[in-house]
């Protein structure tokens, strides 16, 4: 079946939301989507809850408990107590995922299209559309991002924010993802209203990433420093997240399939980090050592991530030692032959997955002695 042109006007991207036949608001889980189905999370349902979409005075109550993966199984295995035919099993990852027909879908909220509405009203009402305006000028008058390749999402993007929301902000395009990740402290010099994030919050980002990754605090929050757009403007967080643009999505779904092998340990080069921001992040690698677990005889060419928080932190030639789950990769197109990757975010590793560098790897063997 097509996608509806009047529904999608491009291919899904990750933190595109929509509304269900249900009523349910549901986000669009990275950018390897199905054609017919939008894998997805189900964020808000109606009921009791402090969320109130403006436009249908609808009720809402927040049933994702959070973004990390017993954050996202919980959410699945709540929605399928209400409807379990929403439940998709993807023959592409191995895996279960909450998955959305495009038939089933009523509204579809664009990012892109939020931020130009807010953009071109001349008087802004809502404190947090206020920023979020003041926010996008910042970002392309001082770091020279276009404002067609910013988006607003969150509760914002279907007018459900409420006045402790955060202001989750979207950038599109590999280019400008590396971009606002090495220039956004200039921001912090030109606006006194947007401050890095306090201590304490920065403490608690650290210690979900020692949770995730099953790494020391004192190194996963060197980690977290060096993600320095973590900010607040006022009283207000800051969220970013960065997607390919359309033109630059990599692969399609299903053309290759994944097939979990076991956990491996391996030090290995970064050979191209141009995906290395977005969700699901995408590393090419050369050069590699295996340093735990079984060698199966094929090229390790690719880290593939689905943990946020374990990635955006490294660039083309950096040597780095990642754990995860090694899978073999079956390209789809005849002639093109298997090889493995590194997943990251599976079930099977989850607690025990990372990528560091390969000095900060030394200092932790080293401390182990």
């Amino acid at each position: 079946m097509a996608i509806p042109t009047k529904l999608l006007t491009r291919p899904p991207l990750h933190q595109d939301y929509f509304l269900d036949d249900k009523n349910r608001i549901g986000h669009v889980l990275g950018w390897l989507q199905p054609k017919e189905k939008l894998i997805c999370i189900i964020k808000y349902v109606p009921g009791e809850g402090f969320w109130i979409a403006r436009e249908s005075s609808v009720q809402y109550q927040r049933v994702l408990k959070s973004y990390s993966l017993d954050g996202q199984q919980d959410n699945l295995k709540f929605i399928a107590n209400l409807e379990k035919k929403l439940v998709y099993h993807s023959k592409v990852f191995g895996a279960d995922f909450l998955a959305v027909p495009i038939s089933r879908i009523k509204r579809y909220f664009y990012p892109e299209k939020r931020l130009q509405e807010i953009l071109n009203k001349t008087k802004l009402k809502n404190e947090l559309e206020i920023k979020v305006k003041a926010l996008a000028k910042l970002l392309k008058e001082h770091l020279n991002i276009p404002l067609e390749n910013i988006g607003i999402t969150g509760s914002i993007l279907w007018k459900g924010q409420t006045t402790k929301s955060d202001i989750d902000m979207i950038i599109y395009g590999n280019s400008f993802a590396k971009k606002f990740n090495d220039d956004f402290p200039a921001i912090y010099e030109i606006s006194p209203e947007i401050k890095p994030m306090p201590t304490s919050k920065a403490f608690r980002y650290a210690r979900s990433m020692a949770r995730k990754s099953g790494l020391p605090i004192n190194l996963t929050k060197k980690y977290i420093a060096r993600k320095r757009w973590l900010s607040v403007f006022g009283k207000t967080n800051l969220s970013f997240v960065f997607s390919p643009t359309k033109e630059e999505l990599p692969t399609n779904y299903g053309a290759e399939l994944f097939h979990a092998l076991t956990p491996i340990e391996l030090e290995c080069t970064i050979a191209d980090a141009t995906f290395g921001y977005g969700y699901p992040s995408l590393y090419q690698i050369t050069n590699c050592t295996i340093l735990k677990g079984k060698d199966y005889d094929l090229p390790i060419t690719r880290i593939f991530s689905f943990e946020g928080a374990l990635t955006g932190f490294f660039e083309t030639s950096d040597r780095v030692v990642v754990r995860g789950l090694l899978e073999k990769v079956l390209p789809q197109k005849e002639g093109k032959e298997s090889f493995a990757q590194i997943m990251l975010g599976s079930k099977e590793c989850a607690g025990d997955e990372f990528i560091i560098f390969a000095d900060d790897y030394e200092e932790i063997v080293a401390k182990r002695k």
